[in-house]
């Protein structure tokens, strides 16, 4: 199983749908905070867009207040009907962390426990599995101990990044741990991994070294989408300028079931340098296209640098 880690700011339903059109076997929202869903009346808002193509689909959340965490994953469930419930206990970004929440609560077991026993039996309650995204641990690798926690908890998938918090993305992934924690778990649960897994390559090296059941790809695909469809294929691929471009349309048609122009336009221009990088000629035009103030605009400039590009590949 390959699919698309959560990443905060891009993995909005729009690009989940492009992510499984691609291949990936699965997708995970954004982190997504408690508080945030039960402070809005409606759900109506970009983090809450699903569509079918997007599933199998996992919802993360975010928090460190148990009630809270219940309350939010009965109304998500019950609302958006996600396959998989995620908790998140590894982001390891300042703002979550000074709540106590990411992987902050991996430096209070008890706590991590209780809402992990209460939110996988939410999750069973309606059908759903339920996840814990972690970490080694806070400063020092824990994994052990942490491990028998979520196990003892009712854990269905345990996705283990294998650095600890302070590490952030720094060093090497050790992939090692993953393995490990496969060991620890037996059948008791599934195992997936991430970190440092780039090209199909290290998708093969990984499976290999770790046995885990599965993969998330996260900052990889944010510049390769088409990694999935390589894990699918068995092969490389290289996207030429135009079709690098054809799948930024298809993102844009995506995007525009739920967001305005002006939102789309925003959102593309992030998109715009990951999915066009190494092209002829972006230095040059791509600062145009950033400055565009209209969709036809954008597409109008992209164009140009896409025949640009295209002139020179071949």
């Amino acid at each position: 199983m390959v699919g698309l880690a959560p990443l905060a700011g891009f993995t909005e339903s729009a690009f989940r749908r492009l992510a499984r059109e691609l291949g990936a076997d699965f997708t995970w929202t954004e982190l997504t905070s408690a508080n945030f869903v039960l402070a809005k009346g409606e759900i109506g808002l970009p983090q809450f867009h699903v569509f079918e193509e997007e599933r199998p689909l996992r919802f993360q959340l975010q928090g460190s207040e148990t009630h809270l965490l219940v309350r939010a994953a009965e109304r998500v469930l019950n609302l958006l009907k996600p396959e998989g419930l995620d908790l998140n206990a590894g982001c390891p970004a300042r703002k979550v962390i000074k709540t106590g929440a990411g992987a902050a609560l991996l430096t209070n077991l008890p706590l991590l426990a209780e809402i992990a026993r209460e939110l996988a039996a939410v999750a069973h309650t309606f059908g759903a599995d339920f996840s814990v995204k972690f970490r080694l641990g806070f400063a020092e690798d824990e994994l052990e101990k942490i491990t028998e926690t979520l196990l003892r908890a009712g854990v269905d998938i345990l996705v283990l990044h294998p650095r600890t918090a302070r590490e952030g993305f720094s060093g090497k992934a050790r992939w090692e741990r993953v393995r490990d924690l496969k060991n620890l778990v037996a059948e008791e649960a599934r195992v997936y991994g991430s970190g440092d897994v780039k090209s199909l390559a290290d998708i093969e090296k990984f499976f290999r070294e770790t046995r885990a059941d599965g993969v998330l790809i996260g900052r990889a695909a944010l510049a390769r989408p088409w990694i999935f469809a390589e894990w699918k294929g068995g092969q490389e691929i290289e996207l030429g300028p135009q079709e690098r471009l054809g799948l930024l349309k298809r993102l844009a048609d995506y995007l525009s079931f739920y967001r305005r122009e002006e939102e789309t336009l925003k959102i593309l221009k992030l998109w715009a340098g990951k999915f066009l990088k190494g092209l002829p000629g972006k230095r040059k035009l791509l600062p145009e296209a950033l400055k565009a103030r209209s969709l036809s605009q954008f597409w109008q400039i992209l164009h140009q640098l896409v025949l640009s590009a295209d002139a020179k590949y071949k």
